[in-house]
């Protein structure tokens, strides 16, 4: 309705805004271009001078591409006569430590007397004036070492200290007594043999003479 007075005005009215009209609507779709279209990233650092650049690659069924890294060069093989000569080298420093760990073994493994028996191999019997030979026997660990001893008679005060040295592997050793006998008689002595070192020990064995004439 208009009134008189105002100017008239033939341009139409727009129609009223839908309220409704952009709800449901589809999201437009943004076409970057072809799916299996290649793109190159290069590093802005690096866009001076262009190393070979990744490449990474968009689009279905398209496999990514690892980037290759150089590989370390092979070691030379070392000629046959070196590998016969260092393993010789190692064979003679493992007999060489053999040998020494023996050595030390023996060096600092005591010798030890186990048992020692005294006896006369040769009575004198009836015999007169005759040297009886007391014959003593010692066994030991097979350690090298030194014996050291002294006989006791029964007639004397006891000799001297003497040594007996036995050598590694060596297991037993003989000491011997001489003892002479004199005159007209009869008469049982005894003889024992008394060790100091290393194993302090005795062995006593009985010594017969008879002479008549």
């Amino acid at each position: 309705m208009t009134r008189p007075q105002d100017p008239f005005d033939d341009r139409a009215m727009p129609p009223p805004a839908d309220p409704w009209a952009t709800i449901d609507r589809p999201v437009p779709t943004v076409y970057l271009g072809n799916p299996d279209t290649t793109a190159h990233v290069v590093p802005p650092a690096q866009r001076s001078a262009p190393p070979p650049a990744i490449e990474v690659r968009f689009g279905p069924g398209v496999p990514v591409a690892a980037p290759s890294w150089p590989t370390a060069p092979a070691a030379p093989r070392r000629p046959r006569w070196r590998r016969l000569v260092s393993i010789l080298s190692s064979l003679l420093t493992l007999a060489l430590v053999v040998v020494v760990g023996l050595y030390l073994w023996q060096r600092l493994s005591p010798l030890v007397v186990e048992s020692a028996t005294v006896a006369v191999p040769k009575p004198a019997g009836n015999s007169c004036d005759v040297t009886v030979n007391v014959v003593a026997t010692v066994h030991t660990n097979g350690k090298s070492g030194t014996i050291r001893y002294q006989w006791i008679r029964s007639d004397n005060p006891p000799s001297a200290v003497l040594t007996e040295q036995v050598g590694s592997g060596q297991r037993t050793a003989a000491l011997t007594l001489k003892w002479t006998f004199n005159g007209v008689g009869t008469t049982t002595e005894t003889a024992t043999l008394n060790i100091t070192e290393p194993t302090p020990m005795q062995a006593t064995t009985k010594v017969a003479y008879r002479c008549r004439r």
